[in-house]
């Protein structure tokens, strides 16, 4: 025989189904069916203390203080009023300060009191709420420095050991 043929003759004949008699076939499945129990109750609310509306720049920043010998990264925790911030700075070893302020449209001023009696001064600008970038001014020097919103509530929970966090890089 023809190798040719042979290929065509099986070719063609694969092609055509052999027919089932119906009662060969299976029946369909019944349709399944499934309850959902739904709840009569929505979720509650949660408690009104555990959340505060944002009032303008208010809320907790993660500062990168950009210095020739690296990054730095500390936070604030701000609190606006009007015009008018208040709040604390933690920096990098975790120390706490208290901070006051003002924001007048974008432009933004931050000043942390130190024990020493000394002042870090924070000058920029923000952007939609979100990001600062200005200046901070040292004791004999000024460095850049960004700032980024962080959503939390709980300041504490935006920290992080690593980078973006305490300033460990």
């Amino acid at each position: 025989m023809n190798p040719l043929l042979l290929i065509v003759t099986l070719a063609a004949s694969a092609a055509t189904p052999t027919p089932h008699p119906a009662a060969t076939l299976p029946a369909p499945a019944p349709a399944a069916s499934a309850s959902v129990k739904i709840p009569t109750k929505a979720t509650p609310a949660p408690p009104k203390d555990s959340f505060v509306p944002r009032v303008g720049i208010s809320g907790v920043w993660e500062i990168q203080i950009q210095r020739l010998t690296g990054v730095t990264y500390t936070h604030f925790k701000i609190t606006q009023k009007d015009n008018v911030l208040t709040g604390e700075y933690l920096d990098q070893d975790g120390k706490k300060y208290p901070l006051f302020g003002s924001v007048d449209g974008k432009n933004v001023r931050v000043v942390v009191s130190l024990p020493n009696g000394g002042t870090l001064t924070f000058v920029g600008t923000h952007d939609s709420f979100t990001d600062m970038i200005g200046m901070l001014a040292l004791s004999n020097d000024s460095v850049p420095f960004t700032a980024a919103y962080r959503p939390k509530y709980n300041w504490l929970d935006n920290l992080s050991p690593g980078a973006g966090g305490m300033g460990v890089p």
